[in-house]
């Protein structure tokens, strides 16, 4: 890799400055500053942009504060440099946790007991390695995933895929929403509407943290994590499970007959398409040594530890599904439960409310009680994280540039009403409704999964030192290929049903799913 700084101007008539001194000095300012500083210079004509190449560029994060050190390269493992790179994983980690996956999580174990405990591990190893590949293109170029996005793709091809991505983390909102408000309800009787707005003020409070800088945020959700791991850790151990049978769930890959829909469920809840916009930036919170001489040493720590993290983060996000899962099989395989499931299990699924009859029958006061305070750490953390990774995808890929407050008013406003109308007039349907936007996360996730692949395997982009090898690009596009053909599977029953119900609608089900691969095969066949 070339040494000498080959900074590029943001103004036109700006020239480059090529002192490695330079751009030392402006990766020990606050990010915010420093992009400050560089537009004021380029707007006055007085001076230069002092970024340097992909590997010495730094993130424009908006309002994440100082950057956290980590101190200089070291040969060995250390404790205390892993202490200095954890928290962004933990805060990605928050997603595959939030109350969409809760639920997917209840109906798997409802229906087919232990036997999907394997297809939870599965499906979270999977998501660190789509995560570790984000975090790596933050950590090696210096930039985002969205903000590559905006450099890579043509304005026809990135507007549609904003908004796509919008849409995505709009349902995510709306999932978490709801999810926080039966929390509420169940732990002071709060209706269900009231909870809503009382959410979207609860979230303006969490990310006020961030005022306090990065650090601040990822102890917020470090505690959350362990609250969820509490709580329904310790309905896991009053359920007495079977461990035998949970060691069979685990190693034996079996999908049930009847559980289909909710094995498909899993992959559509547990990776979530903002996660990986959101992971691509956090990272950037950790200075990296660049100096020419410990650069790629340092990047390859950085990388190193910060897959480390994430998996640790990973592993207590599959524990507390495992756990649910696990709760709720033991429920509905003894007499402790309602037998509501042996005779009509595609009729009537238990919904996040119900869920806490069952865990009362079980267990006690105790059991809706721990329930609800779990549901309410997962729904507003999730709720913070998600309002994170859109300001981060509408900064990087459109350039827009709005505080947290306004970006959290925005979405919610969007997202507020739908989850309204469900919460007053439908609120037998929070559960129909929460599969739905599932199958939303699903079908929007290639799109961010594709361009997180190319990134990884350019070696434009990522210099050969750190682009993916070849055996790696093949498992990443192989696991992408199944998931577009698993969204081809959860949208032909749809356009199958809407076809029968005359020309038009056929027409219209035919055109919808021949668009959405369409985009899919035009997203894919950017060329980097």
């Amino acid at each position: 890799m070339n040494d000498n700084l080959q900074a590029t101007s943001r103004a036109s008539s700006s020239t480059a400055v090529n002192t490695p001194t330079a751009a030392r000095q402006t990766e020990r300012l606050p990010l915010l500053s420093a992009r400050k500083r560089v537009q004021s210079e380029a707007e006055t004509g007085t001076g230069t942009t002092v970024y340097g190449t992909r590997l010495e560029r730094e993130f424009e994060v908006h309002d994440i504060g100082t950057l956290v050190e980590t101190g200089e390269y070291e040969h060995s493992f250390s404790f205390r440099k892993l202490a200095c790179f954890a928290g962004p994983g933990f805060a990605m980690s928050i997603a595959y946790v939030d109350p969409g996956n809760i639920c997917s999580d209840l109906h798997c174990g409802a229906v087919a007991g232990y036997k999907l405990i394997w297809l939870l591990f599965v499906t979270h190893a999977l998501g660190l390695y789509i995560q570790t590949l984000s975090a790596r293109i933050g950590i090696v170029t210096g930039k985002n995933l969205a903000q590559h996005c905006y450099q890579q793709y043509t304005r026809a091809v990135r507007i549609p895929l904003w908004l796509v991505c919008e849409l995505a983390i709009i349902g995510s909102d709306i999932q978490e929403a709801i999810g926080t408000a039966i929390a509420l309800y169940l732990l002071f009787g709060v209706e269900i509407w009231k909870g809503i707005l009382l959410a979207a003020a609860l979230s303006y409070v969490i990310l006020g943290l961030q005022n306090f800088g990065a650090r601040k945020v990822e102890a917020l959700f470090i505690a959350m994590i362990a609250i969820m791991c509490v709580c329904f850790g310790f309905e896991a151990a009053m359920a007495k499970p079977d461990f035998g049978e949970i060691t069979k769930g685990l190693l034996v890959p079996r999908i049930p007959s009847d559980a289909t829909v909710q094995a498909v469920g899993v992959v559509g809840a547990v990776i979530m398409p903002h996660n990986l916009f959101l992971h691509s930036a956090l990272v950037g919170t950790r200075r990296i040594k660049r100096e020419a001489d410990v650069r790629n040493a340092s990047i390859r720590e950085a990388n190193f530890y910060t897959t480390v993290e994430s998996a640790i983060a990973l592993l207590f996000s599959f524990v507390i599904n495992a756990t649910i899962l696990v709760v709720f099989a033991d429920i509905y395989s003894s007499e402790k439960g309602p037998r509501l499931l042996t005779q009509t299990a595609e009729k009537h699924l238990p919904g996040l409310v119900e869920a806490a009859g069952l865990l009362e029958a079980a267990f006690g006061k105790v059991g809706p009680l721990l329930w609800a305070i779990g549901l309410l750490s997962s729904g507003q953390s999730s709720t913070a994280t998600g309002t994170m990774a859109g300001q981060y995808l509408m900064e990087g890929m459109m350039r827009l540039r709005v505080s947290h407050w306004l970006r959290m008013l925005i979405s919610r406003s969007i997202s507020l009403v739908p989850t309204m109308l469900v919460g007053t007039l439908a609120a037998s349907y929070l559960d129909q409704f929460d599969e739905w936007l599932n199958v939303l996360q699903s079908l929007a996730l290639p799109f961010a999964l594709v361009p997180t692949l190319k990134l990884a395997q350019s070696q434009a982009v990522m210099s050969s030192d750190f682009a993916i090898s070849r055996n790696w690009r093949l498992f990443g596009w192989t696991a992408a290929a199944a998931i577009i053909a698993l969204n081809v599977y959860l949208l032909l029953p749809l356009v199958l049903q809407l076809a029968g119900q005359g020309a038009i609608q056929a027409c219209a089900a035919y055109l919808a799913l021949a668009l959405y691969l369409l985009f899919v095969g035009v997203v894919v066949n950017a060329d980097f």
